[in-house]
């Protein structure tokens, strides 16, 4: 472990050990610093569905971190991925190829950032119970939701296909009929804006309704030496909810909907080495490359700078009584619409590049059948899945462009000029359908001891059509493949076993054995023909031990959790030799293994009534067991030497809540966070340049709340204005160049609401 890794581990470790010697002090010791604000002084409950049902938190045998909708807005978080801070060995990952809208998770280093149609997440994301295929505008904001919960470690059992690594399930707030509502508006940094919305109301006593919305403006905080900038938002979107309740049944509606229009992300070259490819374009086209001075600056030009999207999803939640038991009814609609770019190469040539046009519309219908059986000392849940998904992804790749019409003007023949016509179009069209059967029982053999036994099969099929042309030359990019079709199917059991142990209220251990896997798919980058095909799923086998536990009258919460992962037929980039030993090509196939192991904390104290402290600490040790490869001359490779992307050794976070009384009318609290993340590399390669240093990201909200429900706050993100690199490419053997996404800057917001 480095030295900033020991570092934070003995802050992290001192810190925590600290608060429980001063506890006693504390509680002794009459209030001399702010006015006491808070009703209680306990860690408060928090509901989760992490087995499919609604559960106290600490009654969950399961590595579950969870926030409500007022712990989040306490922390000051406006985004899915600011949650990372405060939970273990958790990372998102900005969106790639120019696209901001894209969320991709890693958890306990397993995970998927690739947004092409052909490879699927390793992490989920759920909204209310609900799918989502593609990781597009899946959730924009936090806009109108009860609570976030983040599941660690396979959950195949229960939410099904590509939750290998974990998954994040979204809680949307339902209807009450409370007739109450909120508005706030926020401004902030880089000249951004953002209005919101919500309201609750009754239409009868059986019919209710809940509305929210938001539109955010901002300009990017990466400048475009020729005007204009990169990463700036610009998104309306909005959310409706009816729901029936009429003595046992329960039934909601939802839509919602997005519309973006936005310049590119903001991302950066950050080193160039000329290659044959490069001198060549120079030669004939124009001089490339030159890296930009600092991250904050770069070029693009107009047909590369465009980050859209559109989204529209509905669905239908049902539950009554049915067959003895419960039944529940998940049915939804999805559609995605997103078109962005990039422009690599930082410069107003189109040396290298890309565009994007993906649409996806998936279809799923989930029913649930729960029963307490046995004088509730058997809870049984018995399901049966289906999910279809259409998609499409148009791909226009910009290599060297103008430089084939350019060797043409020059006398080159019209056939070797072709094999140097890198303008590619991408014409790529799958469909997917899925079935599964899953259930899972709670057995409770005596009053502390329990057992969960749960299991999925899933029956997988995928139709996979592409062509590619290569544009100036109109020729295939593969010669005598205009295009072709694919067809494969897989199928995948999945269990679970889970032993449970309270040793009394407050206390209680688990261990449990699972199996997740994410899905088998396509190659879909091929260059030549060796590399059209398939790969099958990938699996991961789970041990984990842990312990939930609340102390000093449910002051103290501390929650713990041990693991080890056996990673099997890992999807992989391999490399081979083109035929004659020309260049190389890249496929995915089922190539790699690894063992990954770690530990997690998670900590809360309630110090006094007016003092409370939250902590989290990861550990991860992960290494590939087998990563073979070749070289150009064909000969065998051995990666396995290589470090896994996006898992750092070491995580750790540390935060203080203030809370008092300001006068009889106004109510404050200060929160202030420390997220320590350690070294990492970004990409499987480990390209040098592509190592994220160990950095420290820190946060602070100070919040004013009158009585008539006025707010004021204001929050500062990465005050100490942290530059981490969070994503990237290298392509330094063929074009010579590496490109790099960064977290956002230092910035600040000012955000008054009013809750009525």
């Amino acid at each position: 472990m480095n030295r900033p890794a020991k570092q934070a581990a003995w802050l992290a470790t001192t810190s925590f050990c600290a608060l429980l010697y001063a506890l006693p002090s504390y509680a002794q010791e009459p209030t001399t610093g702010p006015t006491q604000q808070q009703e209680t002084t306990v860690v408060d409950d928090i509901v989760v569905t992490a087995r499919r049902r609604e559960e106290n938190l600490q009654d969950v045998p399961i590595a579950v971190t969870a926030f409500s909708a007022e712990n989040l807005e306490a922390r000051g978080y406006t985004s899915i991925t600011d949650i990372q801070q405060s939970t273990p060995n958790l990372n998102f990952t900005p969106g790639t190829g120019g696209t901001s809208s894209q969320v991709s998770a890693f958890v306990r280093g397993v995970g998927e950032f690739d947004y092409i149609v052909t490879s699927d997440p390793a992490v989920a994301v759920f909204v209310d119970g609900v799918y989502q295929a593609r990781p597009f505008a899946a959730l924009t904001s936090l806009m109108g939701i009860e609570r976030v919960e983040v599941l660690r470690g396979p959950q195949g059992s229960l939410f099904g296909k590509n939750t290998i690594g974990g998954a994040v399930n979204v809680v949307l707030a339902r209807p009450t009929g409370s007739n109450t509502g909120s508005v706030d508006l926020r401004v902030g940094s880089y000249d951004s804006f953002q209005g919101r919305f919500s309201y609750d109301g009754a239409i009868t006593d059986d019919l209710s309704f809940r509305v929210s919305g938001l539109g955010t403006v901002a300009d990017g905080w990466q400048k475009l030496d020729s005007g204009g900038t990169l990463g700036d938002q610009n998104v309306v979107a909005g959310r409706a909810a009816l729901r029936w309740r009429r003595g046992d049944l329960d039934a909601t509606f939802t839509v919602d909907g997005l519309r973006q229009r936005q310049n590119s992300a903001a991302h950066s070259m950050i080193a160039f080495e000329p290659t044959f490819f490069s001198d060549l374009f120079s030669t004939f086209v124009g001089p490339c490359c030159t890296v930009p001075s600092s991250i904050d600056r770069t070029e693009s030009t107009p047909e590369l700078n465009i980050d859209n999207a559109d989204a529209l999803n509905t669905s239908l939640i049902i539950d009554l009584p049915a067959f003895g038991g419960d039944l529940k009814s998940i049915s939804a609609v999805r559609y995605s619409d997103v078109e962005f770019a990039r422009d690599a190469d930082a410069s107003v040539l189109n040396y290298t590049g890309d565009r994007q046009h993906i649409r996806s519309t998936q279809y799923s219908q989930e029913f649930q059948l729960s029963h307490d059986l046995f004088d509730g000392r058997v809870t049984s849940l018995l399901g049966v899945y289906g999910f279809f998904e259409r998609s499409s992804q148009k791909t226009r790749l910009v290599t060297a462009d103008g430089l084939y019409p350019r060797l043409i003007d020059a006398g080159f023949p019209p056939a070797d000029a072709a094999g140097l016509d890198f303008n590619i179009d991408f014409d790529m069209r799958q469909k997917t359908q899925n079935v599964a059967v899953f259930g899972n029982a709670t057995v409770r053999l005596t009053d502390a001891l329990s057992v969960d036994i749960g299991a999925r099969y899933t029956w997988e099929d995928k139709d996979f059509y592409q062509s590619a042309m290569r544009v100036y030359a109109g020729v295939p990019l593969i010669p005598g493949m205009a295009s072709y079709t694919l067809d494969e199917s897989w199928s995948n059991f999945s269990p679970k076993v889970t032993a449970n142990y309270k040793i009394n209220e407050d206390v209680s251990i688990y261990a449990l054995a699972s199996r997740g896997f994410r899905s088998g798919g396509f190659n879909g980058r091929p260059t030549s023909a060796a590399e059209v095909g398939a790969f099958d799923p990938e699996e991961l086998t789970s041990y984990e031990v842990g312990m939930k536990s609340d102390w000093l009258d449910r002051r103290l919460r501390l929650n713990l959790s041990a693991f080890h992962n056996t990673y099997d037929n890992m999807q992989v980039t391999v490399q081979y030799p083109l035929p004659g030993g020309v260049g190389i090509i890249a496929r995915t196939e089922n190539a790699g293994k690894a063992t990954i192991w770690g530990l997690e904390a998670e900590g809360r104290l309630v110090a006094t009534d007016w003092l409370t402290f939250d902590t989290s600490v990861g550990y991860l040790n992960g290494s590939y067991d087998e990563y073979l490869s070749q070289d150009a001359a064909g000969n065998p490779v051995d990666l396995s030497d290589l470090d896994l992307r996006h898992a750092p050794p070491l995580s750790a976070s540390l935060g203080a809540t203030f809370n008092w009384t300001v006068n009889s009318d106004i109510d404050a609290s200060l929160r202030i966070d420390a997220a320590y993340q350690d070294r990492q590399f970004i990409n499987a390669q480990n390209t040098p340049e592509l190592e994220a240093e160990a950095n420290t990201i820190v946060n602070a909200s100070l919040r004013f709340a009158w009585r008539s429900g006025l707010s004021f706050s204001i929050d500062g993100q990465n005050l100490t204005d942290e530059q981490v690199i969070k994503e990237g490419f290298g392509a330094f053997g063929s074009f010579g160049f590496i490109e790099a996404y960064y977290n956002p800057p230092r910035r600040v917001f000012a955000t008054i609401r009013y809750d009525f």
